[in-house]
């Protein structure tokens, strides 16, 4: 039925703005031109010289989460469905990215419950809503995974980290967030838009697993390459 409506009614790209009928607002051109993430290190998601394998700064020092998937690379056209998200109301891109992510994520194991990011409160009022949640909600859906909207929380304002290092990023979030109780012994996924540095998502994770919590991954649309 769904299909039958695309056809009747096509659908315009997000990026080029050409008519489609496949039930998602991306033409396959489009989607054919998004950079893929080949073979990253399972821990990180970052570029390894062994394909699949650990890379240098994972073995050297192995961040708090036990594995990252991010299944594109943080450069155009993708970065304009990002920018998108966090701009405007985000639903469109976000159910067109999570569905990008889609065989990523389903081909992991499920998590018990999936935490997006949060949002300092001052960020969350002036955009009237967390992207990272819109992109969680999406991802859950399909197998009917848990999202925790709650527990994690910032508890400090941080600079924009857009314009740090990964050392700054580092020493500017230490000490950010904050989890309750209410996840201890759970395997969660951390989701977020994208993953730079890791800083935000291990510092996250320390946060989670001084809850108790058995395991944290992380789960990202996009990863940021090496400059």
């Amino acid at each position: 039925m769904a299909n039958l409506v695309w056809r009747l009614m096509p659908g315009i790209c997000v990026l080029c703005r050409s008519r489609t009928d496949r039930p998602l607002d991306l033409c396959a051109a489009c989607e054919s031109d998004l950079p893929r993430n080949i073979d990253p290190c399972p821990r990180c998601a970052g570029p390894t010289p062994v394909p699949r394998g650990v890379c240098p700064a994972c073995e050297l020092a192995p961040p708090p989460y036990e594995a990252a998937v991010a299944p594109f690379l943080y450069r155009q056209p993708l970065t304009r469905l990002i920018h998108g998200l966090k701009r405007g109301n985000g639903l469109l891109e976000a159910r067109v990215l999570a569905h990008l992510g889609r065989d990523a994520f389903e081909s992991e194991s499920p998590p018990d419950v999936l935490v997006p990011v949060p949002l300092t409160w001052r960020r969350r009022v002036a955009r009237g809503y967390n992207q990272a949640a819109l992109l969680a909600a999406r991802i859950a859906r399909p197998r009917g995974l848990r999202v925790d909207y709650r527990s994690v929380t910032r508890v400090r304002h941080t600079a924009p980290q857009q314009s740090l290092d990964a050392a700054d990023r580092r020493r500017s979030l230490r000490g950010a967030f904050r989890c309750g109780e209410g996840l201890a012994g759970a395997d969660v996924a951390v989701v977020d838009d994208v993953l730079t540095t890791g800083a935000t998502a291990a510092e996250i994770a320390r946060a989670l697993l001084a809850a108790d919590v058995r395991a944290v991954r992380v789960w990202a649309i996009a990863r940021t390459p090496p400059a």
